[in-house]
């Protein structure tokens, strides 16, 4: 039996690596999706990837934007009829180090990775209120928790407050029937992280105990777990995908 039969979800940032494999895992469950990219062009890529499914959406969306949430939980509900599930997965990566990052580096990436977060994850709460319930999922990185290496420290924040705003949100949306929870992946074979100079690859995998990169299928079966009632006593929780960088 498909673990998410009937489910409708959300994912943002679902046009690449860690996203579209979610979006594919979810698809592969038995969920319709709406995923959500910034470009003609990766969305137009994103469509190639899913071929024949009839069950996906996607659309191009600035989430920077106070408005496009709205838009986004709008084209959702007009196509497949609710929401269930959400996973906040879009980001940017910053390699600005403390002496480089601007006023505006900062204010992007907190932008993108931590307040676009918050809204559509209260916006969708609004709907999943109304059905019952539902799961939002957002992806953090082990940078909010070891302090970051490859990226700035404004990633660093932003990705720790993403954990931290897990926690609250979970508290504040369990008498709704709302679990939010976090994924923290450590450094995933992506197109992101194929840009990492080789001396800060070979420093990442060898703090790793399990001595190399995740890859993408090794996230997405957390995410398909948070989204399906499998963890339906699971709430405000981290699951560290991260091949022992972090051990909490």
């Amino acid at each position: 039996m498909n673990r998410l039969d009937g489910r409708i979800a959300i994912v943002t940032g679902g046009t690449r690596g860690i996203g579209l494999a979610i979006v594919r895992a979810f698809l592969g469950e038995g969920a319709r999706v709406l995923y959500t990219g910034t470009t003609a062009q990766s969305l137009s890529r994103a469509r190639a990837a899913l071929p024949g499914s009839a069950e996906a959406e996607g659309v191009i969306a600035d989430l920077r934007e106070p408005e496009t949430g709205a838009f986004v939980l709008e084209r959702t509900v007009a196509r497949f009829g609710g929401v269930d599930v959400l996973v906040n997965n879009a980001g940017t990566l910053s390699r600005r180090d403390e002496w480089e990052t601007t006023p505006a580096d900062w204010d992007l990436v907190m932008s993108v990775n931590l307040r676009t977060v918050f809204f559509l994850s209260r916006d969708a709460a609004r709907l999943m209120k109304g059905r019952g319930g539902g799961s939002i999922v957002n992806v953090a990185s082990v940078a909010g928790q070891i302090g970051g290496i490859a990226g700035s420290p404004a990633y660093s924040a932003a990705k720790a407050g993403v954990l931290g705003l897990t926690k609250s949100l979970a508290r504040r949306f369990a008498p709704l029937g709302i679990r939010v929870n976090a994924i923290s992946p450590a450094d995933i074979e992506t197109d992101m992280t194929a840009g990492f100079p080789p001396e800060i690859r070979a420093r990442l995998i060898g703090m790793t105990p399990l001595g190399r990169f995740g890859t993408v299928e090794e996230v997405v079966g957390a995410a398909v777990y948070f989204a399906s009632d499998e963890s339906s006593y699971v709430t405000g929780q981290t699951l560290a995908v991260n091949g022992g960088l972090f051990m909490s």
